[in-house]
């Protein structure tokens, strides 16, 4: 990938239009490397410099730390526009945001001992499917973990685990402390390497472990709230969905004249139309509920989850139809986005996030029921 020229970045230059400033620089020569990292498995070196240099990594975080602070509908505007560019690319940074969680959860010391520098890279595997044994001020952590995106360059694991009392917490590991077992062969998202990852016995002491509270008494900022720090993946098929429609686009245009039936122009703009109402109904619920946790009201809960699942779902019938439409000249990996964009959104639209069980909590929510969902 050719560098991308960004002014050089100081921790007092950043400020959200300045991130998304460079965001959009950045995703604009996303799209001819695209290819280079689905073919790696991962995000090349000078894919991920340029990613650090636009300072989203760290926009989750508090300017204290380096960070800005940038609301739930700008972090996953970022996410957008990063996934209008390459899927993989966004999909990274959108987990790697979740380093924040640690920041609300642990003592101020702990973190910056565990993040010396607001960029590095966090794979977080939060399930708890670990486990841990006591050894003196620790544990003794065992277990496997799937889906931990973005390992191949990450710093940072945050892992979930069973403490030995059977309830849930995070540790915090050094990702060279990690095996990686080379697990990610799948139909979409294959730049982000999300391989399973595997530890035996490795001790991790007390203070790098948290459960998903604050650990003292404090006011969480609402841009480190976890459920916050959730809803920016909406962005990730929003993105996919413009990059097939403008794919999509470009080719009949250059076609117009012969078009290969008379209901072509209708199936695109019905695209458009499906991909447009969920942009539209993502942001419209973001805005609203982030005003009211600005007001100290609480959001409907369930709302934020509806629209991203429908955004994941609208966009994957969107993209299918216009590469429907577009016909043969979609299977041609190298000379139109179409199929990537269509892998990546099946594979995306398999996470617990968009789910049917999405359906199913947010209904029993409106019932009267009380789900325990963490994706509501």
């Amino acid at each position: 990938m050719t560098a991308i020229e960004l002014p050089t970045r100081t921790g007092t230059d950043l400020t959200a239009p300045s991130v998304m400033a460079r965001v959009r620089v950045y995703a604009a020569g996303l799209p001819a490397v695209a290819p280079e990292i689905e073919r790696a498995g991962r995000l090349p070196a000078d894919v991920l410099d340029g990613l650090k240099a636009t300072g989203l990594l760290r926009a989750a975080l508090p300017p204290a730390l380096g960070g800005v602070e940038m609301t739930a509908p700008e972090l996953t505007r970022a996410v957008d526009l990063l996934a209008e560019g390459d899927a993989s690319v966004a999909w990274c940074a959108a987990v790697a945001l979740n380093a924040a969680l640690a920041q609300v959860c642990l003592p101020p010391d702990v973190f910056t001992e565990l993040f010396p520098e607001p960029d590095l890279i966090t794979a977080p595997v939060l399930p708890p499917t670990g486990r841990a044994v006591r050894q003196g001020g620790g544990h003794l952590l065992t277990g496997r973990w799937t889906h931990a995106s973005g390992i191949t360059h990450a710093d940072r694991v945050m892992a979930g685990f069973l403490t030995p009392d059977g309830s849930p917490a995070i540790a915090v590991l050094d990702a060279a402390h990690v095996r990686v077992l080379d697990t990610w062969h799948t139909t979409g998202l294959r730049g982000t390497g999300s391989h399973d990852v595997e530890v035996a016995d490795l001790f991790v002491p007390d203070r790098h472990t948290f459960r998903l509270v604050p650990s003292a008494p404090r006011r969480e900022p609402l841009h480190l709230r976890a459920d916050n720090l959730a809803l920016k993946m909406a962005g990730v098929p929003l993105g996919i969905g413009r990059a097939a429609l403008k794919a999509a686009r470009d080719i009949l245009s250059a076609r117009r004249s012969a078009l290969p039936r008379p209901g072509v122009p209708a199936d695109l703009a019905h695209a458009e139309s499906l991909i447009g109402a969920a942009d539209a109904y993502v942001y419209a619920t973001l805005e609203k509920a982030w005003a009211a946790q600005a007001a100290g009201l609480t959001p409907e809960r369930g709302t934020a989850a509806l629209a991203r699942r429908f955004a994941h779902h609208a966009c994957r019938e969107a993209v299918q139809l216009l590469y429907d439409t577009v016909g043969t000249a979609a299977v041609y990996t190298e000379h139109t986005p179409l199929d990537r964009c269509l892998r990546d959104l099946i594979t995306a639209s398999r996470h617990v996030a968009s789910s049917e069980k999405i359906l199913d909590g947010v209904g029993d929510l409106r019932l009267g029921g009380d789900p325990a969902s963490p994706h509501l």
